[in-house]
């Protein structure tokens, strides 16, 4: 982590600032590789590993994106697969121009193995990403050593970042998979600087998006270690995607694939995305869509009108209803609001113990 990012940290238990207490491995003097960060108000101290500096020891609920992004850390990268697939999904879901981020701060909340961060980073100005699981240690390393990007592991409901700081606060594939999605937003929402922007996506509750197959098989297969769900789909992968991939030459047949096969199937995306992976990793493309269907100890999806509320409960103007299956929302914090710090930043530091 390059350490002007310092100025962007905060103590997720106090809110006090933090600094370098030890620095075990450096690249120079700006890139701290390995060691330790202590706040300034608390004591408490926090490892960096690999660059990333660690909030949290455990995923928690999100043992099973850590584990699938470890192995597929690349198959979904733009870089890796040959396609602009990540980078127009971003595009078209915010309906930002390619110059939109340019120069901006933006943090992005759940970034798995970095998927959408090498995007932003190419579009914005300065990108911090976090994570809650191990994922993060699967980010290229080329990425991590950008002089734009840093890196957290940390929990959506404990963020380790000053608030009102960022230009852009991103959130996109995460809200529905945490176990209390208004919470989680509530502990987003301040990071919005004054006249800054939220990009939030969620799965929806419109009867397509629920009409599809992993909503009849999650009631058992979320309760199944993901390991041994793995397994399966190993067994009866290949002939579902087989079927899967005959019978989606039938145009009138793909919506009603997508609730019979318990399985994905994007080869033809692909191909027509100009991808250059092989037959093999096609294959194992739409694997990791279907395990990462399944397996999610929550999926809590919301109407546009849930999420419209609680952007203008929050005070956000200008809030606008960008899609409604998946749902994509975008607001706006006003430029003349002024946050009050949050109860942690305005009290006292704990007392430490006296030594016996």
């Amino acid at each position: 982590m390059r350490r002007r990012f310092l100025d962007l940290l905060a103590c997720p238990d106090c809110g006090a600032d933090l600094a370098v207490a030890e620095a075990r491995v450096e690249a120079d003097e700006d890139d701290l590789v390995e060691g330790e960060l202590a706040c300034e108000g608390c004591g408490r101290r926090f490892p960096v590993r690999r660059r990333v500096p660690v909030f949290v020891d455990e995923s928690q609920y999100a043992d099973s994106f850590g584990w699938q992004w470890q192995r597929y850390a690349q198959l979904q990268r733009d870089s890796y697969n040959g396609t602009s697939i990540v980078r127009n999904t971003i595009l078209k879901r915010s309906g930002w121009t390619p110059g939109h981020l340019a120069g901006k701060l933006l943090v992005e909340c759940g970034c798995g193995s970095g998927n959408d961060t090498e995007v932003l980073a190419d579009l914005a100005g300065t990108v911090v990403s976090f994570d809650l699981t191990e994922a993060v240690f699967a980010f290229d390393e080329d990425l991590l050593r950008r002089e734009n990007v840093l890196v957290l592991r940390a929990d959506i409901l404990r963020i380790p970042l000053k608030r009102a700081r960022f230009d852009v606060v991103y959130c996109h594939r995460v809200i529905m998979h945490t176990p209390d999605p208004p919470a989680s937003f509530a502990s987003m929402a301040p990071l919005v600087a004054p006249g800054g922007e939220f990009f939030l996506h969620s799965y929806s509750t419109d009867w397509k998006s629920l009409a599809n197959y992993k909503y009849a098989w999650r009631p058992l297969t979320k309760h199944l270690p993901h390991t041994v769900v793995y397994r399966i789909l190993r067994v009866v992968g290949w002939p579902l995607y087989l079927l899967h991939a005959a019978l989606h030459r039938l145009a009138f047949l793909r919506r009603l694939n997508r609730v019979v096969i318990p399985f994905e199937y994007h080869g033809r995306s692909l191909h027509k995305a100009g991808t250059t992976l092989s037959f093999r990793e096609r294959y194992e493309y739409s694997f990791l869509i279907t395990f990462d269907a399944l397996t999610p100890t929550f999926d809590n999806p919301s109407s546009a009108e849930t999420l419209q509320g609680w952007f203008e409960d929050a005070g956000f103007v200008d809030v606008e209803v960008r899609a409604r299956n998946p749902v994509i929302v975008l607001g706006h914090r006003p430029a003349d609001v002024e946050l009050a710090p949050r109860a942690a930043e305005t009290a006292p530091p704990p007392e430490k113990p006296a030594r016996s």
